[in-house]
């Protein structure tokens, strides 16, 4: 049954428009005449076009639809080359596009057209086989990973009992040896203890170290086996006793004449006292304690082998003073073979200790050499040699800390107050800037800029209430370190530069504020007033020496880092506004 409507606006002669109705077309129709007589030398193409648009309304049922002939035509050449429709083509040639899309996404619109029954029959058949290839998946997705789990838990133990079966023979073996040689010393010791010998005797407490642990002044405990010099009665007997700290001048003085008082003793004369200091040597190891920062550095490295900088910091210095930093990883001949045993664990299983030991004594064996080569003291005219360093964190105590694994690291200052009532306040916050080195800071720009207020408040706020159970009462600066992250900058109400003045006799030392708009008016106010001293410290008539140059040096990077993330803050803004509805 063909509709006909009257049409609501006069038409052009130029339009060549014309109707498809339950997807035939009227090929008596006078505008289908019209556009087929005026489009001859075409034809061939257009009707073969035509027969894809047909087939596709009559497959969804589409009752209506007006083409448009200029647009058909033009559809042509994309036509012929692609040799298919696709959706987006026909409904580029239609006058009423959307209500042809509505009834196009229309649940089951497909299946009302030709063919509907047969259509939906293969995509329930389709689906059905797809849900089945989803399930079967699934079940054999599942069994590949239980299987691949298995083979890996099969390999661990296998790897565990290979392990303990070394471990058995090796300590066996241990076990053996020592019980050969103690027959030896039994079968022996009779022409032993009556031969000139020395005893060689290491002072240790027996117990397990759990008790070890808890037992206060361990090693003074441990070191009251020094009556064994007491050995040298024997003449033929010579001691070597290896203590656990060192002894001092005056205690070895006097064990000297302890010891040398046999003879007056037995004697009954004092002037037979002998010299004895040839028969016993008290010897304390030059790296008795450097065990221990070994051992912990070599397990922090393990743990975290994703760090390639460590840094030690001094209980009692400040300033980057008592700092030293060593790049270990990259130093470590072995770093590569233990980044690939740590790949063949699991995360939970690298951090056990049977999976961590072979890797620990590769690391241990090298890093003393590595530290002693490699590490770098901040402070080179305090401490010259990692071996003064070492020497000094030993005695004080310290922490070896992880440096952030990034390029842009900024360090941020905090001053805070602990009034006697408990209140805790932030009084200032910077950003530092270094002008002689990462870790010593020339100067804060404020306010800081490296992280959200709230979040810094939240923490400064915790270390605040840490204090405040240690009964810290005052004024205090506590440093983080931050990772960059730009902040647009509230603006100031005063500009300004304060000169701070701290003493009157040596002068070598100056304080300078800066106040202003932004950062950036501020770092370069900061730097020109640099410059200007500068040159007049180093006029021809009043040579002097500063740090003023590095500090102008780190300025202008800060600059160029703040100028490209305001440039990227503003395309971020701009970006937005373009994504705005208008």
């Amino acid at each position: 049954m063909k509709v006909t409507t009257p049409s609501k606006a006069p038409k052009s002669p130029w339009d060549y428009d014309f109707f498809i109705y339950n997807g035939v077309v009227d090929k008596t129709a006078p505008d289908f005449l019209a556009f087929k007589e005026h489009f001859s030398l075409s034809w061939g193409s257009i009707f073969s076009l035509l027969e894809h648009i047909e087939k596709f309304l009559r497959d969804y049922a589409i009752p209506e639809v007006k083409i448009k002939g200029n647009s058909l035509v033009a559809l042509l050449p994309e036509f012929e080359l692609k040799n298919k429709l696709t959706r987006y083509d026909l409904l580029s040639v239609l006058e009423n596009p959307v209500h042809i899309q509505m009834m196009l996404n229309l649940p089951g619109q497909r299946y009302k057209g030709r063919d509907g029954k047969t259509e939906a029959a293969m995509k329930i058949q389709a689906t059905w086989k797809c849900y089945k290839a989803r399930r079967f998946f699934l079940v054999y997705r599942r069994q590949k990973w239980a299987s691949g789990v298995i083979a890996v838990a099969w390999l661990l133990h296998c790897h565990k009992t290979r392990l303990r079966k070394l471990l058995k023979e090796s300590r066996e073996r241990h076990l053996e040896n020592f019980r050969v040689r103690a027959k030896h010393l039994a079968a022996n010791w009779n022409r032993i203890r009556t031969s000139r010998r020395t005893i060689i005797h290491i002072p240790s407490l027996g117990y397990s170290q759990p008790v070890r642990q808890n037992i206060d002044d361990f090693n003074t405990r441990q070191n009251m086996q020094l009556g064994r010099l007491c050995d040298i009665l024997d003449a033929n007997v010579s001691v070597i006793y290896i203590c656990s700290h060192r002894m001092n001048d005056e205690l070895l003085l006097y064990y000297n004449k302890i010891l040398s008082l046999q003879a007056a003793v037995k004697s009954g004369k004092l002037e037979y006292r002998s010299d004895l200091q040839d028969r016993f040597k008290i010897i304390t190891p030059e790296a008795i304690n450097i065990f221990t920062i070994i051992e912990q550095v070599s397990q922090l490295v393990i743990d975290h082998l994703e760090i390639q900088r460590w840094l030690f910091k001094m209980d009692y210095e400040f300033g980057g003073n008592g700092t030293a930093f060593c790049d270990i990883p990259s130093h470590l001949k072995c770093y590569k073979w233990v980044l690939k045993e740590s790949h063949r664990y699991s995360r939970e299983d690298w951090s056990k200790k049977w999976a961590q030991e072979p890797a620990l004594v590769k690391i241990s064996e090298e890093l003393a050499g590595v530290l002693a080569q490699h590490a770098q003291p901040v402070n080179e005219k305090r401490f010259p040699t990692w071996r003064k360093f070492l020497q000094t964190f030993l005695s004080q105590g310290g922490v070896i800390e992880a440096y952030p694994p990034s390029e842009s690291v900024t360090n941020l200052t905090v001053d805070m107050l602990i009034e006697p009532n408990g209140e805790i306040r932030m009084l200032s916050t910077g950003d530092q800037f270094h002008a002689e080195g990462p870790f010593i800071s020339s100067g804060t720009t404020m306010p800081q800029t490296s992280l959200d207020p709230q979040v810094l408040s939240s923490l400064c706020l915790q270390i605040g209430n840490a204090c405040k159970m240690k009964n810290v009462i005052g004024y205090f600066s506590t440093n983080l370190v931050t990772f960059i992250d730009p902040r647009t900058m509230e603006q100031q109400d005063r500009q300004g530069t304060i000169f701070i003045l701290y003493e009157h006799l040596k002068r070598d030392k100056l304080g300078m504020l800066t106040i202003g708009e932004d950062l950036q008016g501020v770092l370069m106010t900061f730097a020109r007033n640099l410059f200007i001293i500068h040159q007049e410290i180093s006029a021809p008539n009043m040579q002097g020496e500063t740090n003023f140059k590095t500090a102008i040096d780190d300025i202008e990077a800060i600059l160029g880092v703040t100028e490209e993330n305001k440039l990227r803050f503003e395309e971020n803004l701009e970006s937005k506004d373009d994504k705005k509805p208008l």
